[in-house]
């Protein structure tokens, strides 16, 4: 019988050290020496002259040892690898006709795979989409921002950034609205508002036309706007000559802009909602002679800044907190109690990657550790199911064993057998990653920021590859020694017994349950603790009754309906609505419930004084229609509602909420009492609300004011329409109802506000639903894995159990020792399992709402689930110890 191994006909190619390739190079060489010097001697040369003119046409004899040695080498080096190919190729044809033989294990392992590879391969394409890939511009590592950014308006942000020399351009940025109008239907634009620092900040330039300039900053000659190369080619057909046009885009203090560029395409906005696309950049504006007091840029709602070359995002930080000190005196001179001292000390900069995925970059790894135990269980089961199907091949491996092949070659050919098995478990993996990815809801919708660029690129690929090579060494390699080892030729003689039945073999079996039932336990708690805060989070009240209530966001042009102008249109809007069939209500807001849009401003409230050494306090400011709460059924406490007789030009009235009305007036009627907003005339509370928690039901209630449109008014509004059945269904309807009455106010979006208040929890329903379904896919790979060894364990001690009842033991006797066998690493499994969800649970700590991480209720109901599916995972096999049949083993033995 041939050797197996070597090249395709048997032919080992001769392996030769160094001192043996030189010894052959050197003889070699002198025969090439010699054998010229006779040549020479011949034609009449003396033996010296000969072998030095032969030493002579020769050269440099050291560099020509030197380049054959090299070659040499090369052909040697040649020559192994492709014996070690030749080997690989025979050693995986091997295992393909192995795997042939057995359909059904090839399939289970191939399926035990995919599935922890593919949840592996899925939640690292999030944590490279979101964490790991490297934000779209230029040296992205040198953009920072600057903190506290809701502090700082364009004026404040220039004197910091002056004084920390390690940043050398900044830029403030503002996501607002512009309505386009007069070429087509009214459409509502996102707009970013940037300062002229932008381009250089992020190191782009307009694909057509020129940048803002800092000319651009003055009032007088911020009409101007940049495309982005979406709206260029959808709305203006890529013409090259919009360079230059004037549109009408009406809001930002201007009714119409100059097009003075286009951005190139694929140009990503920063700092942007997920999901949001920007439409257009336009100028910061600011007055001549401004101060920080007088600066209008309020608005802005982040400060960006690049790093100089050699800079780091910590000295940065320094100085920007060092350079607010310095300015402290001025800041407090022109804003007076605006701002406090503790918004003073927490003024610094971070990495702009950090700023945006902060929050989340802990769960997120903390979610591929998760599924990380998801792969070691699919690891465990393999290796079960190598280990039985090694200790039924023992006899084959015996008998090779006696033919002469060594240990090495027979653990070579099982490994490979492992390497195939992982290579195709990642590949329906990754295929299997794709699906869960869709199913999942990954990506935009799942309120992860950065989560729209999720794909699976080179990166998930490799890791996919690197996470099934190294899955080898989790399931094939234990395996693979056990099944090699030992005493094999002993088999030959043993009638194969399986050495399951061995006492080596049960501590083995009893090791593998123990340790899949503590990596299930970690993950079951994990889960059932963020289904237990979803659960909290969907019971708590916020404030408003969001089921039946349609939401339409309208965006009329500023310059068009200014002052009484907005009052009357919504009049009308709200006529037209409450005319359509199947509506109950109609109000409208200008900030939209459950999401993280605010204004704020501070008060000075009826029998409170300024704080002497703090700012002012603030509260959320809110401009609401004549039956806003009534349509969305916000609880009248005390008072009144405002009306349609609160108009301009009567008493400046307004409702406040219970939240302020306990903070100003504890125990006390505030109905009546008077608030001055900073900058404006007092008004008279007339009325007590209910709280309505604004950034969704895990977000505090905040003081909030209420006030009337005709006396402050606004353009852009937010309607809630109260339907009387499905708000949908009345979308169409209430869309043509709002075009009817002005076609150049485009509705920005139409959805129920119901999808708004689930939206504000996507982020924690997202891991919770990601973890719920890695949990029960661990479930049920613990249950199989308990089962699989069980069976393996049982299964070959069935001759002792048979030997047992054939003694006198009954088969309940047999049963419950089976039991007890299984039973006990399951306990261990779980007591360490659970030690480990107290260590793991604390990553949780930020996405919980209403439980703690260390809940003693989620964890007992967590152990007492693993409990029963382990306890049945184990029934069924010590069933069958108790049903074996003593005569039959006796006459086997």
């Amino acid at each position: 019988m041939a050797a197996r191994g070597g090249s395709p006909r048997g032919f080992r190619w001769p392996r030769r050290d160094r001192e043996q390739l030189a010894r052959e190079v050197d003889e070699e060489i002198a025969f090439h020496l010699e054998m010229r010097a006779a040549e020479l001697e011949a034609a009449g040369l003396s033996p010296e002259a000969a072998r030095e003119r032969a030493s002579r046409e020769f050269g440099d004899v050291a560099a020509l040892r030197r380049a054959l040695l090299r070659a040499d080498g090369r052909v040697e080096r040649r020559r192994r690898w492709w014996a070690w190919l030749a080997d690989a190729r025979q050693d995986a044809r091997f295992a393909v006709r192995s795997f042939r033989r057995s359909p059904g294990f090839a399939a289970a392992a191939v399926a035990t795979l995919a599935l922890g590879i593919g949840a592996s391969v899925a939640v690292f394409a999030v944590v490279n989409a979101v964490v790991l890939r490297p934000l779209p511009y230029p040296e992205p590592d040198e953009l920072v921002r600057i903190s506290p950014g809701q502090v700082f308006n364009i004026t404040l942000a220039d004197a910091v950034v002056a004084e920390a020399p390690s940043i050398v351009a900044s830029t403030g940025l503002s996501l607002w609205g512009l309505t386009l109008t007069g070429r087509g239907d009214a459409t509502r634009l996102r707009a970013q508002f940037v300062d002229a620092g932008f381009f250089e900040v992020f190191g782009v330039r307009p694909l057509l036309g020129r940048a803002f300039g800092p000319e651009h900053r003055d009032p007088a000659r911020s009409g101007v706007v940049v495309l982005s190369h979406a709206l260029w080619q959808a709305r203006f057909g890529g013409d090259p000559g919009i360079v230059g046009e004037v549109i009408e885009l009406d809001g930002g203090g201007h009714e119409r802009r100059e097009v003075i560029g286009v951005m190139p395409p694929g140009f990503e906005a920063p700092l942007v909602p997920e999901g949001v696309r920007v439409d257009v950049w336009a100028p910061l504006s600011l007055a001549p002679g401004r101060t920080f007091a007088t600066d209008s840029t309020w608005y802005v709602g982040a400060v960006v800044g690049r790093l100089a070359p050699g800079a780091t995002v910590e000295r940065a930080a320094r100085e920007v907190r060092a350079g607010m000190e310095r300015i402290r005196d001025r800041v407090r001179a022109e804003y007076g109690p605006l701002i406090g001292e503790d918004r003073v000390r927490t003024a610094g900069a971070s990495g702009l990657l950090d700023s945006m995925v902060g929050d989340v970059r802990g769960p997120l790894w903390m979610l591929l550790a998760a599924v990380g135990l998801v792969l070691l269980l699919a690891c465990a089961n393999l290796a079960n199911l190598l280990l039985a199907r090694g200790d039924g091949r023992r006899r084959e491996l015996a008998l090779r064993t006696a033919l002469g092949a060594r240990r090495g070659r027979l653990l070579r050919e099982l490994l490979t057998e492992s390497v195939l098995l992982s290579l195709g478990g990642g590949a329906a993996g990754v295929a299997l990653a794709w699906v869960m990815l869709g199913v999942l809801e990954v990506g935009a919708a799942s309120g992860l920021p950065r989560a729209g660029g999720l794909e699976i690129d080179g990166v998930v690929l490799a890791f996919a590859l690197a996470a099934s090579l190294a899955s080898v060494l989790a399931f094939g390699l234990l395996p693979a020694l056990r099944a090699s080892g030992g005493d094999l030729r002993g088999e030959l003689g043993s009638g194969g017994r399986a050495a399951g039945g061995t006492r080596a073999g049960r501590r083995l079996g009893a090791t593998l349950i123990a340790g899949e039932v503590a990596l299930a336990m970690v993950l079951v708690t994990a889960a059932a603790l963020l289904l237990n805060s979803l659960r909290a989070l969907r019971a708590v009240d916020p404030g408003l009754d969001a089921a039946d209530v349609l939401v339409l966001s309208l965006a009329p042009p500023p310059a068009a309906y200014a002052g009484d102008r907005a009052s009357l249109y919504y009049d009308a809007v709200r006529a037209r609505l409450a005319a359509l069939p199947g509506v109950r209500g109609v109000g409208a807001i200008q900030v939209l419930p459950f999401t993280n849009a605010d204004w704020a401003f501070p008060y000075l409230a009826e029998g409170h004084a300024p704080p002497a050494d703090g700012p002012l306090p603030s509260a959320s400011f809110r401009v609401v229609t004549p039956g806003y709460f009534d349509a969305v059924d916000v609880p009248l406490l005390a008072g009144r509602h405002l009306d349609a007789g609160d108009r301009a030009g009567g008493e400046a009235v307004g409702v406040i909420n219970r939240t302020l009305a306990e903070r100003l007036w504890p125990g006390g009627e505030a109905v009546g009492r008077t608030i001055r907003l900073f900058g404006s005339d007092p008004f008279r509370v007339v009325g007590v609300v209910g709280d309505v928690r604004q950034f969704g039901p895990g977000a505090p209630s905040e003081p909030a004011i209420y006030l009337p449109l005709a006396q402050w008014p606004v353009a852009s509004m937010v309607v809630m329409v109260e339907t009387a059945g499905d708000p949908e269904s009345l979308a169409a309807a209430a869309r043509a109802a709002v075009r009817s009455i002005d076609p150049n106010v485009p509705v920005a979006s139409i959805r129920s506000l119901d999808d708004v208040l689930g939206g504000s929890i996507r982020e924690q329903r997202f891991f919770a639903g990601v973890l719920t379904f890695f949990g029960a896919l661990a479930l049920g790979l613990g249950a199989v894995g308990v089962y699989g060894v069980m069976a393996y364990t049982i299964g070959a001690r069935l001759r002792e159990f048979g030997v047992r009842i054939a003694l006198g033991a009954t088969p309940r006797q047999v049963v419950r020792g089976a039991l007890a066998s299984g039973l006990a690493p399951v306990a261990v499994g779980l007591a360490a399992g659970a030690g480990g969800a107290l260590a793991a649970t604390r990553l949780l700590e930020g996405l919980l709402f209403g439980v703690g991480a260390r809940d003693p209720a989620t964890f007992a109901v967590a152990a007492a689930v693993l409990a029963g599916v382990a306890a049945a995972a184990t029934w069924l096999p010590a069933y069958r110890a108790g049903r074996v049949d003593p005569a039959g083993v006796l006459k086997g033995e």
